[in-house]
């Protein structure tokens, strides 16, 4: 599903999630515990035709049967604070094995930095 959003010096930035490279993605389960709604955020790399990398996070909550989306490019410092939070936020348990090899593939040393 190709959309176009807007970056944040006001470019216009052609995206697909279908076929951009996730980086991180939240499991998006429609279940949710008395009024709190199931929500996540995923981050995804896209390249342009000018070989310029591009972050951007989809930003989601199920409400209903469906799913709301709202979208927004992120810098390079965004994004790896962005990986940090979730590492920090996976505490004791950590990444995935899967998840941090793929992160630790397209940023090498990223997740040994502190």
């Amino acid at each position: 599903m190709k959309k176009t959003i807007r970056t944040a010096d006001g470019k216009w930035l052609e995206i697909n999630p279908d076929t951009d490279i996730r980086i991180i993605c939240q499991p998006r389960t429609m279940t949710r515990t008395g009024t709190d709604y199931a929500h996540g955020e995923d981050l995804y790399l896209m390249t342009d035709n000018s070989r310029i990398r591009h972050y951007y996070v989809i930003s989601w909550v199920a409400e209903g049967r469906g799913i709301k989306e709202s979208y927004r490019t992120v810098s390079e410092e965004q994004k790896d604070q962005f990986i940090r939070e979730q590492v920090r936020k996976a505490g004791k348990i950590g990444l995935d094995p899967d998840v941090a090899d793929h992160i630790d593939e397209l940023f090498p040393g990223l997740l040994k930095k502190r």
